[in-house]
């Protein structure tokens, strides 16, 4: 877009359009944390932590410096600029509940609005389940931490020792252009990420009252009896990657598949890459010596070729990949070339999701991290001790919900970026901005009228 146009997202239509579609001023008002009548108020706090992350500024140490400007602080519903102490003191005695709720509500009404609709397969809702490691590092630890033992060098001698990290599973809707997260799962000292992600698919019914996705995609981690049981208790369908750590079935399928011809060949054209593969199809083979629960294997052989520049000049290159899935789709609703592009969308979450947040969003920026400075509350020995520190979850889920209310903004209501292409941190950089437009003494749509 032209800067001559004179055109550009602004805060208020923003506001306008969440408070319209998701009833978010109702929703941001019922928040609370653990403070005993605060100056500044849950709702700002949560508000201005919001629009840090729409911004897609890095730390509390920016949104400080942005709360400087009277408009921004009317924005919010401050009386005055505060420092990030305030948003610690807060933020680690936040109420969760509200914040998941948020993200079912919002998620629910996308759904029913048909925000979902676009870019279903075979008229499904796909949805994929991946880990992140959220932080890492060897000085600060809390009552969450994971550890492990990492050699480093000090001094040109490799030691061992103790790393502490947080790590969690997410679920997302990963089949349209809206591809906002579900729910998200932290991971308990001694637990794996399977073990996580089950307790993360047993909660989503729970959570949300119905189904919100129909086929669910996942990596070879995941290529265990037990996601295969939930997956049929939920009426979910699932593809899932084949490695060698499901050993029996991926050999069976390996021999089965070495003595016939493919079922299906062709050539497709993709962000400057060729791709050519062939791919063979079974039904029926046993998941496994203890579980002879009959699925479906699929395996394709790819040859990708592009270009790379190589003196001064693009040359051709190919690489061979080989690529095993189990589903329980059905053959002849879904025949192999759906099943193969399933199974390559499981990378749209790494792309689309926890990359994103990671390089754009300050995902692993550590917020609140093992914080001290917390509200504290009455022990059963009637001592006044802090309360858990829940700031680095909060923080997350607030990530998450600017994530995914910013992609709807985006995809669902945004005619300059259908007219333009916007990239989607232009957007974010014309919203911040639009903050020095704004009147000094007007009211945000997001908070109820001050007190007067």
């Amino acid at each position: 877009m032209k800067e001559q146009d004179g055109q550009g997202h602004d805060l208020p239509s923003f506001a306008r359009y969440l408070n319209k579609v998701f009833g978010f001023r109702q929703a941001v008002a019922k928040l609370t944390d653990s403070r005993t009548n605060p100056e500044i108020s849950t709702a700002s706090v949560f508000l201005s932590v919001f629009h840090a992350f729409v911004f897609r500024l890095r730390s509390f140490q920016q949104l400080e410096r942005e709360l400087g400007q009277p408009g921004l602080q009317r924005w919010v519903g401050a009386p005055r600029a505060f420092s990030d102490d305030v948003f610690r003191y807060s933020l680690c005695g936040f109420q969760l509940s509200g914040l998941e709720q948020m993200m079912v509500d919002m998620n629910r009404k996308l759904k029913r609005n048909k925000a979902f609709d676009q870019g279903r397969v075979q008229g499904r809702i796909v949805a994929a389940v991946d880990g992140i490691e959220v932080l890492s590092g060897s000085s600060r630890c809390c009552e969450r931490c994971l550890e492990r033992k990492v050699k480093v060098k000090k001094a040109g001698v490799k030691v061992e020792q103790t790393q502490y990290y947080h790590r969690a599973v997410g679920c997302q809707i990963i089949s349209g252009p809206v591809k906002t997260f579900l729910a998200f799962e932290w991971f308990q000292p001694g637990e794996g990420e399977d073990t996580t992600a089950l307790r993360l698919l047993n909660k989503l019914p729970q959570m949300y009252g119905s189904r919100m996705f129909d086929i669910l995609v996942l990596d070879a981690l995941y290529a265990q009896s037990p996601v295969l049981k939930l997956a049929a208790d939920k009426g979910w369908d699932v593809v899932i990657s084949l490695k060698q750590n499901n050993r029996e079935l991926y050999q069976s399928a390996i021999r089965l598949f070495a003595h016939r011809d493919p079922d299906v060949r062709g050539e497709e054209q993709h962000k400057g890459k060729k791709y050519c593969f062939q791919i063979w199809d079974t039904i029926g083979l046993p998941f496994a010596i203890h579980d002879d629960t009959p699925v479906r294997v699929i395996r394709s052989e790819e040859s990708v070729t592009q270009n790379h520049w190589r003196e001064r000049s693009p040359q051709p290159e190919t690489t061979e990949h080989e690529w095993v899935w189990v589903t329980t789709l059905d053959q002849q609703a879904f025949p192999p070339m759906v099943v193969r592009r399933l199974g390559h969308d499981r990378w749209k979450q790494e792309n689309n999701g926890w990359d994103d947040l990671t390089q754009n969003w300050a995902f692993k920026h550590g917020f609140l991290h093992a914080c001290r400075h917390r509200p504290r509350t009455e022990a059963d020995n009637g001592e006044r001790v802090p309360v858990a520190n829940r700031g680095l979850a909060a923080v997350a889920l607030i990530a998450l919900l600017a994530f995914n209310l910013c992609s709807a903004f985006i995809h669902c209501h945004s005619k300059l970026v259908r007219l333009h292409r916007l990239p989607t941190i232009e957007v974010a950089r014309q919203l911040q901005r639009s903050v020095a437009d704004l009147p000094p003494r007007i009211r945000s749509p997001d908070c109820p009228a001050p007190a007067v």
